[in-house]
């Protein structure tokens, strides 16, 4: 199958998924270009949930099939041909990492974009984190400490990554690897007190990049702001295991990080909804064109 022809088919995608628009999105298995558009489902992923989750909130008299890619690469391409050729009945979800901060992000009337790095950046913002809690623990006291303590993990965290964090943003501008290892998110994470940062690891993983110091700043990311703009898998693991943390100080509770993930999608949208994640809902709806 030739490119043309392969990129001709983003036209009638729509039909055989008997929906008005198909919406593509990173996660899952990495698909080629070719493998992405081809008749076969690579829904069901974690990502097809939140932008699921994200078009369910807008409320367009549309229908609407999630499509997971794996693949960025994959996606940038998609977004070419869906802008070059004007194609309507496709969208394009995309994790912001580092590319709007550092303002090469692929541009498109269809082309929507997390708030953070990534969307796992975006729904476990500290509210969301104590509503979780409460699910598990109620309203009293117990819930109160095990807040309290949630709360002193995600302050420790923002303080021990904020200069790591500018240190990986500018790593990525320079078109290094990363100081955060993308394949063992955790890697930089202290596990016997998450989500503390290995101030060790991290240095010696610096100097095996060729730094005796760290490289010219590109961008300042304040200890509040390590949430939303650090590596977003790093980020939502070391929450949740810190939510771990914060739960079993005062019961034995028992929860996946993927029965997490999938109750902070849910919870992210119910605060949007009530207005009480403001940033958050101006951002949604800030993307909301690319799904008309």
């Amino acid at each position: 199958m030739t490119l043309r022809r392969t990129a001709s088919a983003l036209h009638s995608l729509n039909i055989f998924y008997k929906v008005d628009i198909v919406v593509f999105c990173e996660g899952g298995e990495s698909l080629s270009y070719e493998n992405a558009i081809i008749a076969s489902r690579t829904d069901g992923t974690l990502d097809s949930l939140y932008w699921e989750s994200v078009i369910g909130f807008y409320q367009i008299d549309k229908t609407y099939h999630v499509k997971s890619v794996g693949s960025k690469s994959t996606l940038k391409r998609l977004a070419e041909d869906v802008r070059d050729r004007n194609i309507s009945t496709v969208s394009i979800c995309m994790d912001a990492d580092y590319e709007r901060i550092l303002g090469d992000n692929c541009h498109g009337p269809r082309v929507a974009w997390t708030m953070g790095y990534s969307w796992e950046n975006d729904v476990v913002s500290p509210p969301v984190l104590e509503n979780i809690i409460s699910m598990f623990l109620g309203n009293g006291a117990a819930s109160a400490a095990a807040i309290e303590n949630c709360r002193e993990r995600i302050l420790r965290m923002g303080t021990g990554l904020s200069r790591w964090t500018e240190i990986d943003i500018s790593l990525c501008a320079r078109g290094r690897s990363g100081i955060f290892d993308r394949e063992k998110p955790l890697a930089a994470i202290d596990m016997t007190d998450p989500p503390t940062a290995r101030q060790d690891a991290l240095s010696q993983r610096l100097t095996m990049a060729g730094y005796q110091r760290r490289p010219k700043r590109v961008v300042s990311v304040q200890p509040d702001d390590v949430g939303v703009v650090c590596f977003g898998k790093m980020i939502s693991r070391a929450l949740y295991h810190a939510i771990l943390a914060a739960l079993r100080s005062v019961s034995a509770v028992r929860l996946d990080y993927e029965v997490f993930m999938r109750i902070a999608i849910s919870e992210t949208l119910r605060a949007v909804a009530a207005g009480i994640l403001p940033n958050h809902l101006a951002h949604i709806q800030s993307q909301r064109g690319a799904f008309i």
